[in-house]
């Protein structure tokens, strides 16, 4: 893993992937974490209640700062194997990061160990493949019909969906959505990830991208043109 600090940020890079990226105040990074960050401000916003949020994966925090910017400054719950890049998140966000409760434990272990009904779940785990990151096992065999059930009636899961040998891009959205009883695909103009929202909290594409972008334009991120929407039908069961 290799540590790029920079005054305005410091980036993990693992070969040609960006583990992380980590801005210094925030603000957007103008990349996939602002995307992430305006799920979980987008469809947990709090209005009626305190909202409920998870991050499985969170390598350096890259997605706090986009969304602390988004004025999105409830807790969030996040969990991941190694907290030896974390390390880089405490010293670097500690005065306005807000409140971040990290666990150092396997994502489905802790999300079975949880009664709580989450409002947003990003789901943002990876391992190394030979040449680039992909997703591991856990997330297309143990994790979806696990985010299904650990879902609010208004919840959203939100997958970072990276290759997945073997698989197809079809066959792997299909096996990610099966649970869920809505599902809708993100794309960009930049990246290969797609990003898979499921669940309940869902209504039509248009309000979906609606509620991004009106997130992205908040911190002004270059993401705010550069992805599109579609609904995936999920074979009925």
């Amino acid at each position: 893993m290799k540590i790029v600090r920079t005054s305005r940020s410091v980036r993990l890079v693992d070969g040609p992937d960006l583990v992380s990226h980590l801005r210094t105040k925030p603000g957007p990074t103008h990349g996939l974490f602002d995307l992430l960050a305006a799920c979980i401000a987008g469809f947990a916003p709090g209005e009626e209640r305190p909202p409920r949020a998870a991050l499985l994966g969170f390598a350096a925090g890259g997605l706090v700062a986009p969304l602390r910017a988004m004025q999105w400054q409830h807790r969030l719950d996040a969990v991941d194997l190694s907290l030896d890049a974390a390390e880089y998140f405490h010293e670097v966000a500690r005065d306005w990061g807000g409140d971040v409760r990290l666990t150092q434990a396997d994502a489905a272990v802790w999300l079975r160990g949880r009664r709580t009904r989450w409002d947003v779940v990003v789901e943002d785990l990876t391992v190394r493949g030979r040449s680039c990151a992909i997703k591991p096992p856990v997330s297309v065999d143990v994790l979806p019909p696990l985010l299904a059930a650990r879902l609010s009636v208004h919840g959203v899961a939100v997958t970072n969906v990276l290759p997945v040998p073997e698989l197809s891009w079809d066959e792997l959205l299909s096996r990610l959505a099966a649970p869920h009883v809505r599902a809708m695909v993100v794309t960009t103009d930049e990246y290969e990830n797609r990003i898979l929202l499921a669940g309940p909290g869902l209504t039509t594409a248009a309000a979906a991208t609606a509620r991004l972008r009106t997130m992205l334009r908040r911190i002004r991120s270059k993401q705010v043109d550069r992805f599109s929407i579609r609904m995936w039908k999920i074979p009925r069961r």
